[in-house]
C-alpha cells in the first residue's frame, strides 16, 4: 500500500491496531489475531522510509480493546465494555509495554494513542470502586498519564477528540453548536494534537463549528475524513468523494495543515481497501486545490490504467430506488445478503423500494473486470455478489408471498432459486477467499468462512423446509 499511496503524493500512513502487535512479556495480546511482529513492523517501517512515507504507530490507550478482555489476565483491568480502567496503575504499566513497543519498532516519533469512543468510561468497574466520578476529570487524569509515558519515550502524541465533545454534548460529537467548558479546553494538555473525525458529512456549516471549536482549545489539531469500506462487501466512494470535497473545501479555508484519509474494516472487513482508490485519489487532488472532475478522471486514468468512472462501479451493488446515486450509507448488499429467508428481518425494506436489478450489476461489474487489469479480482468478486442476490435477495419476500396464497406452483419453481442462490454464493465466497489472501493475513478470515457458509447451510435447509412443505411432509 506504501508505494500507491506516495505516488498519489501521501507521505505519511497511520498503521492502525488494537492488540494486534507483539509486546514483550504479554503473550496473550493479540494472541491469534494475526497480530505483526517486532521484525514485521520494523520491516515495514524501513520500506517507508526508505520511500519517503513516514509510519506512525495508531494505537489504543483506553477503549477499542475489547479482544483482550477475553483473557482472565486483563479483565482485572477492564471498566466497562472495551475500556480500560482508568487510575490502576496496572493499567499503566500495560500502557507503558504498548508504547516501548512502538519506541522499538517505529523511527516515527509521531503516535495515535486513540482514546476514541470511550462511551462507558468510569460507569463499569470504575464505579464499583470508586463511586460516580466526574467523568471529564477521568479522561483529563488518563490523558495525562499516557501523555507522559509517551513523551518519555521522545513522542509527540495525538489523540481522537470525539470524548472531550461527547462528554460536553450529552453523547454527540459534531454538530453546528457545540463548545468545549473552558476549563476542560484549559486542562488539554498543549502537547497533545487532537484529531477531529468526520467521515461522510457534506454539510459546510459542521466543518465550520467543528474547526473553530478545535481551533479554540489551542492545541493543534488534525483532521480525519474517510474512503469508505466498512459498511459492507461494496465500498462507497460516491458518498467519501461527495464529504471530502467539502471537507477539503473546509480545510483550505481554515488552513488546516495536516489530513487523514481514514480507511476502516469494521464488521470483519469484507471490503477490499484498494476499492476506495478513486476516493484516495480524489482527496489527493483536493489537497492541492484541484477539484475538476474532468482533470481528476483524467490523472486517475494515467495513473492506474482504467477509467475513474469505470472504478466507480464497485459501488454497485449498494445501489437502489432509495440509493439511486450510491451517496447514501445504505448497503443492501449486505443486509439482503444475510437476510434469512424465512425470518426476513429485513423484508420490509425490499417491498418499499423498486426491484435492484442485480443481474444487471453481475454483468456491468463482469464487464468491466475484462478490461480491469490488475484490480480485475475486484470487480469479479463484487459481480459474483451480485450474481447470489440475483436470486437472493427477493426470495424470502416471495417465498412468504406463494406460501400465504397457497400458490404450491410457485413455491416449486422458487426451490430452484434456493438452489441457484446456494450455488452462486459459494462462488462469491470462494471470490472473497481470494481477495482475502491476497490482500491481508489468513487471520480473520474465519469469521467469512462461518459467516457464508452458515448462510450457504441455511438457505438449503429452507429449501428442503420448501419442499417438505410441497410433499407434505412437515
Amino acid at each position: 500500500f506504501i508505494l500507491p499511496l506516495k505516488k498519489r503524493g501521501y507521505n505519511c500512513l497511520q498503521l492502525y491496531t488494537e492488540d494486534t502487535y507483539e509486546i514483550d512479556g504479554e503473550p496473550q495480546f493479540g494472541y491469534r489475531r494475526g497480530r505483526y511482529t517486532k521484525s514485521e513492523l520494523k520491516e515495514i517501517d524501513a520500506f517507508a522510509k526508505k520511500n519517503g512515507v513516514e509510519l506512525m504507530p495508531c494505537i489504543q490507550t483506553l477503549a477499542h480493546l475489547n479482544q483482550i478482555f477475553r483473557y482472565p489476565k486483563y479483565q482485572s483491568i477492564n471498566d466497562a465494555n472495551d475500556i480500560l480502567l482508568v487510575d490502576d496503575e496496572r493499567t499503566y504499566k500495560l500502557i507503558e509495554k504498548m508504547i516501548a513497543t512502538c519506541a522499538e519498532c517505529f523511527t516515527s516519533r509521531n503516535i495515535h494513542i486513540g482514546m476514541d469512543e470511550a462511551h462507558m468510561i468510569g460507569r463499569g468497574s470504575y464505579y464499583e470502586l470508586h463511586g460516580a466520578s466526574n467523568r471529564f476529570n477521568l479522561l483529563l487524569r488518563h490523558l495525562s498519564r499516557v501523555t507522559e509515558i509517551a513523551e518519555k519515550y521522545g513522542f509527540k502524541p495525538m489523540m481522537w477528540s470525539d470524548m472531550f465533545f461527547k462528554l460536553a454534548n450529552h453523547g454527540k460529537y459534531s454538530d453546528k453548536q457545540v463548545r468545549l467548558p473552558q476549563n476542560v479546553k484549559d486542562r488539554i494538555p498543549k502537547d497533545v494534537s487532537l484529531c477531529y473525525w468526520e467521515y461522510l458529512s457534506d454539510d459546510a456549516e459542521i466543518y465550520d463549528n467543528m474547526f473553530e471549536a478545535h481551533i479554540e482549545t489551542g492545541n493543534e489539531f488534525w483532521f480525519a475524513g474517510a474512503a469508505c469500506t466498512s459498511n459492507g462487501f461494496a465500498p462507497f466512494n460516491a458518498a467519501s468523494i461527495k464529504a471530502l470535497k467539502t471537507a477539503f473545501r473546509e480545510v483550505e479555508k481554515y488552513r488546516v495543515k495536516n489530513v487523514l484519509i481514514t480507511i476502516w474494516g469494521d464488521d470483519g472487513h469484507d471490503c477490499s481497501y484498494n476499492s476506495v482508490l478513486p476516493s484516495l485519489y480524489a482527496a489527493s487532488m483536493y489537497a492541492r486545490g484541484v477539484y475538476d472532475e474532468e482533470t481528476i478522471k483524467t490523472g486517475f486514468f494515467e495513473m492506474f490504467g482504467m477509467k475513474f468512472d469505470d472504478f466507480l462501479m464497485l459501488d454497485l451493488p449498494n445501489k437502489s430506488e432509495l440509493n439511486s446515486d450510491m451517496t447514501k450509507m445504505s448497503n443492501p448488499c449486505k443486509s439482503l445478503l444475510f437476510n434469512d429467508c424465512f425470518l426476513g428481518w429485513k423484508d420490509k425494506k425490499i417491498t418499499e423500494q423498486a426491484h435492484i436489478p442485480y443481474d444487471e450489476y453481475a454483468e456491468t461489474l463482469t464487464s468491466i473486470a475484462k478490461k480491469g487489469g490488475e484490480f480485475s479480482y475486484l470487480f469479479e468478486n463484487l459481480a459474483n455478489l451480485c450474481e447470489t442476490l440475483q436470486y437472493k435477495a427477493e426470495l424470502g419476500v416471495k417465498t412468504r408471498a406463494a406460501y400465504k396464497s397457497g400458490n404450491k406452483e410457485e413455491l416449486k419453481k422458487l426451490t430452484e432459486d434456493y438452489s441457484k442462490a446456494a450455488s452462486a454464493l459459494l462462488k462469491f465466497k470462494d471470490s472473497l477467499r481470494a481477495v482475502w489472501m491476497r490482500e491481508n493475513k489468513p487471520y480473520g478470515w474465519e469469521i467469512h468462512e462461518i459467516r457464508l457458509g452458515g448462510l450457504h447451510s441455511r438457505i438449503l435447509d429452507c429449501k428442503h423446509r420448501t419442499e417438505e412443505y410441497l410433499s407434505g411432509t412437515a
